[in-house]
């Protein structure tokens, strides 16, 4: 894993599953700008520059870009973000689909220029940009473009919002589950430039308060540092106005449990522990609250980190985790418990050869579960066309089965014969599922027309494997950047979902006959 400027060890929620998931790692990089608790951690750390120590520009959440010039070389072997990338590209020999190199800068005003073209059009157009233009104020809003060559101070002053079906790249999710919604569903209520208003149902999705834990902690930040304090926690005056971790709950609750401020407490819930002072607050009784910033990396004899008390439960849509609510108990102590020792890794050993042999066998590993996935397919695709002959030798009466069902089997066998050259190439591990599945659905002859509806709605689920197989492959081939194999895979998306399409409109004609009409 090759991780950058991320703290997980403190920052995620659930650490003692995050120590576990790192710990079973081959391999680890962090790049960082300080030897953070996760740095430690690693095989390989790569120094990187602060701000000020290299040049490019950042965005602020107002649209406002700026540029910021470098001011100082970074210390030792320290080097900017950008030249490590560029540097690590080079050597891997990155590639486009053309075969020319994926990076065709070198330097900061490149990546820019780069990145000015990829924008251009979008509602974050920076195509009207430049590292001049920045530098004579204090910075321009996008969208910045011919039309508008100082930037866009204000959105929207025509009344409408850009959510136009044919402009959308995705269409919003289900407020409940995540799921993505259709391109079909979001053009039937085209909002016409209008916002999307819509309600959303309350879950309560994490874990309540009971009597083994009868308060809810919650986690969050104070003033004087930022995340995990990888920069503010080595800054004297705000890590002294804001030294440690302490844990607030409400006075009453306090003297009911016979602390006050100062006291030492440990925080318990079932993931894990933390140990800090008391500081009482106008806190809602019941509730707690412990500032995640804390770590180890200047305190190792200390477990002050609060993500040892959160859950790894995340908002559907927006993937944030349940930092905010979960099940604890307080408890008075004497003096702070030394940590327990993390699980450690064998890190890399060898040097520089050790770590490129490592890197090398990695690249180099076979996809068992691409293999597993072409097999599903391929032995989905076979039983469809077993489906289709008995389909048709069970209703021979029904002049479209008998046509179409041989058409639709032909597909389906052609499929097949399409799959072939990639199943060689990246291996194929056929299970027998949906062989068993087909005899268990269209293992009994069913007479008549109510058995012709039977039928089409067993094959309908049938070829809804093929469907989802495609899906998880077309995804897997994105990734792998074969366009033949993509493009291989459209093509069996479409024969599927024809065939699809055929099932549900046959259906849709006999169900009428088959369930109404007196026999």
């Amino acid at each position: 894993m090759y991780m950058v400027g991320e703290n997980p060890f403190l920052s995620d929620p659930n650490i003692n599953k995050v120590r576990k998931a790192l710990s079973a790692l081959d391999f680890l990089v962090v790049q960082d700008i300080f030897l953070t608790e996760t740095a430690e951690f690693a095989d390989v750390v790569l120094p990187a520059a602060l701000w000020g120590e290299k040049t490019g520009t950042f965005t602020n959440s107002d649209r406002t870009v700026h540029v910021s010039l470098k001011a100082v070389d970074p210390p030792g072997e320290a080097r900017s973000d950008l030249d490590i990338f560029l540097d690590f590209a080079q050597r891997m020999s990155f590639r486009d689909k053309d075969g020319k190199p994926l990076v065709k800068w070198t330097d900061p005003a490149g990546a820019f220029e780069a990145w000015k073209e990829c924008s251009r059009g979008c509602p974050c157009d920076y195509s009207g940009l430049s590292y001049e233009l920045l530098q004579e104020g204090s910075g321009l809003q996008w969208p910045c473009t011919a039309e508008a060559p100082r930037g866009t101070e204000r959105l929207y002053t025509d009344g409408r919002f850009p959510t136009a079906a044919t402009r959308c790249q995705t269409y919003g999710h289900d407020l409940a589950t995540g799921a993505a919604i259709a391109a079909e569903r979001y053009k039937a209520a085209d909002p016409a430039g209008r916002a999307i208003l819509r309600p959303a149902d309350v879950y309560e999705t994490s874990e309540e308060p009971d009597a083994e834990y009868p308060f809810l902690v919650t986690t969050g930040r104070v003033v004087h540092h930022f995340h995990t304090r990888t920069k503010t926690g080595r800054v004297p005056g705000l890590n002294s106005a804001a030294p440690d971790v302490f844990v607030q709950l409400n006075e009453q609750e306090a003297r009911r449990l016979g602390v006050q401020d100062g006291d030492l407490v440990a925080v318990e819930t079932r993931r894990g522990r933390i140990e800090g002072a008391v500081r009482t607050a106008a806190l809602p009784p019941g509730h707690l609250f412990v500032p995640f910033h804390y770590g180890w990396f200047d305190a190792p004899d200390r477990v002050r980190a609060a993500n040892e008390l959160t859950e790894m439960r995340w908002d559907p849509v927006s993937k944030q985790p349940t930092f905010k609510r979960a099940a604890a108990r307080l408890r008075r102590i004497e003096a702070f418990t030394p940590p327990a020792k993390p699980a450690q890794r064998t890190k890399a050993v060898g040097g520089t050869k050790d770590i490129v042999r490592r890197a090398t066998k990695a690249l180099g590993l076979t996809r068992p579960h691409l293999a597993e996935y072409l097999g599903i397919l391929a032995e989905n695709e076979e039983q469809m066309a077993q489906s289709f002959v008995s389909l048709r030798s069970r209703h021979p009466a029904d002049a479209e089965v008998a046509g179409t069902g041989r058409l639709l089997e032909t597909w389906s066998r052609e499929h097949l014969d399409l799959l072939r050259p990639f199943m060689k190439r990246y291996g194929s591990r056929a299970e027998g599922d949906a062989k068993k599945l087909r005899q268990v659905l269209l293992g009994s002859k069913k007479p008549g027309s109510l058995g012709l509806v039977r039928d089409l709605h067993d094959l309908w689920v049938l070829a809804h494997g093929s469907k989802i197989a495609l899906i998880v492959l077309r995804q897997a081939g994105r990734a792998l950047r074969d366009p033949a194999f993509e493009s291989t895979l459209e093509r069996l998306s479409i024969g599927n979902e024809r065939q699809i399409g055929w099932i549900l409109t046959k259906l849709k004609q006999t169900a009428p006959q088959a369930l109404v009409v007196p026999t």
